[in-house]
């Protein structure tokens, strides 16, 4: 397995639970640390807020 992160800067309205507890998105459950896990296509998706940073972390297998 592989891992990306991807992260977003100066995020002040971006609420976890808003967005993963909504009744609008399916499949995401909360982990002991407060971020958030789901299956997005073929990846391993795990959402975390630190402050106003958004850390999004991709787990995948490569392509061969």
């Amino acid at each position: 397995m592989s891992n990306q992160e991807y992260r977003l800067i100066n995020q002040e309205s971006f609420e976890l639970k808003d967005i993963f507890e909504c009744g609008q998105c399916f499949r995401w459950n909360i982990e002991e640390d407060g971020s958030y896990t789901g299956v997005v296509s073929d990846s391993v998706i795990n959402v975390k807020k630190n402050g106003n940073e958004i850390v999004f972390t991709r787990q995948f297998k490569p392509r061969s």
